[in-house]
């Protein structure tokens, strides 16, 4: 046991020192939730980003409710350092001011911008959304750019939680907990509690990043037989299985520290509340085995370093497309949330969801489950493949 614990803290301290490996895994996901978090209205305004007092006019023909919130939202504290904006009622004045350079984009939201978002109290149905224009300057594309993005992410949060509204309202109805009229006041009540979106986007980008550490660790196991490391361990008194064995606690090990210390970050940081503080640990786990799982199964296939990077970088990319880590799974399309349910990402941002709400340990069973079952499957596979070409691995 002590041989393989050895090999294990040897593999993590390689990983923790590479300063490359550290800014991809611990800097990458921080880096991304920050820039998320400063497009959608995350931040204080202390927090002032590089880029400020953006001139963007606001041409609101809806006055609805959601067009008032994203008037709130972009004339709001949050983003007072980031944005410089005005309420213009001529559209036509408004785009000829941004043509002309004087502001960096015109945010128009049109008449039934609002509607669009609010389901048919008889069908459920949603009618035809109304889009929002942005008008950028073309001298100015980046500033106009940060305008865009939050315009776009405000309608995709309005649009993921109108859909949870829903879906909560359907449980009430059906269930009986609700009866019919008490419906609208319960989905006003809801609409008013507003979702941070650094509380998805932070655990979304560190499973993201957790894929490819997890690839970085299985690809030590090539590249070291490749340069003989590993040839002088097996001539030091030790079994392949311990060998093995430290290489796949060191891969798991790494992992785990990396979403560990992304977590506290985030909460230091973000002033993110997880949740119970034993579930957040627990779903930390699991999701680090069930990537470390994917890893030893790629490091199996690969029979070079280099392939083991490019397997991994596909894998880490397809992966954070299908299990959420770019878009709710919900906002994909049932076919392609179906198929999210082989990646680590799904099932964790399943289990993080459910804390961050409030739930307690019986709500992460099944995600922790569907983790752990994950993680044995690749386990009984990698073995096999390993032990088929254990002599090829271990000694080259």
């Amino acid at each position: 046991m002590k041989k393989l614990l050895a090999i294990m803290w040897k593999d993590v301290n390689v990983l923790f020192r590479d300063g490359a490996a550290v800014a991809l895994i611990i800097a990458g996901p921080l880096v991304l939730t920050i820039g998320l978090g400063l497009v959608t209205g995350s931040f204080a305004a202390s927090d002032a980003p590089a880029i400020s007092r953006i001139p963007v006019l606001i041409v609101d023909q809806d006055g609805g409710r959601f067009a008032t919130a994203l008037t709130d939202l972009l004339t709001g504290e949050d983003l007072a350092d980031l944005l410089a904006p005005e309420m213009w009622n001529d559209e036509a004045a408004a785009l000829e001011r941004t043509r002309d350079g004087d502001v960096a984009a015109t945010v128009v939201i049109p008449a039934g911008f609002s509607a669009g978002f609010l389901p048919d109290m008889t069908t459920g149905a949603l009618p035809d959304p109304v889009a929002l224009r942005v008008y950028g300057d073309p001298g100015s594309p980046i500033r106009a750019g940060v305008v865009r993005s939050i315009a776009e992410e405000f309608t995709n949060r309005a649009q993921t939680g109108v859909t949870t509204v829903q879906i909560a309202l359907t449980s009430l109805a059906t269930s009986g907990a609700a009866s019919p009229a008490e419906l609208p006041a319960i989905g006003r009540a809801m609409g008013e509690q507003l979702f941070n979106p650094l509380a998805y986007f932070a655990p979304a980008m560190a499973l993201l990043f957790l894929m490819y550490a997890v690839t970085l660790g299985a690809r030590t196991l090539l590249s070291e037989r490749r340069e003989g490391t590993l040839a002088r361990m097996l001539a030091a008194p030790v079994t392949n299985g311990q060998v093995l064995g430290g290489k796949v606690a060191g891969i798991f090990l790494g992992g785990f520290i990396q979403m560990a210390v992304l977590i506290l970050l985030s909460t230091t940081l973000f002033q993110l509340n997880w949740g119970n503080p034993l579930g957040v640990l627990l779903v930390i786990a699991s999701a680090a085995l069930a990537a470390t799982g994917w890893g030893l199964l790629i490091a199996a296939v690969s029979t070079n370093s280099g392939q083991v990077s490019g397997l991994g970088m596909a894998l880490t990319l397809i992966f954070g497309i299908l299990g959420g880590s770019f878009v709710p799974g919900m906002q994909m399309g049932s076919l392609l949330e179906r198929a999210g349910s082989i990646t680590p990402n799904k099932w964790a941002m399943d289990g993080f969801m459910a804390l961050a709400a409030g739930d307690g340990l019986p709500a992460i069973i099944v995600p922790v489950a569907a983790l752990l079952a994950m993680a044995a499957i690749l386990f009984i596979i990698s073995a096999a493949l390993f032990r088929r070409r254990q002599s090829e691995l271990l000694v080259g």
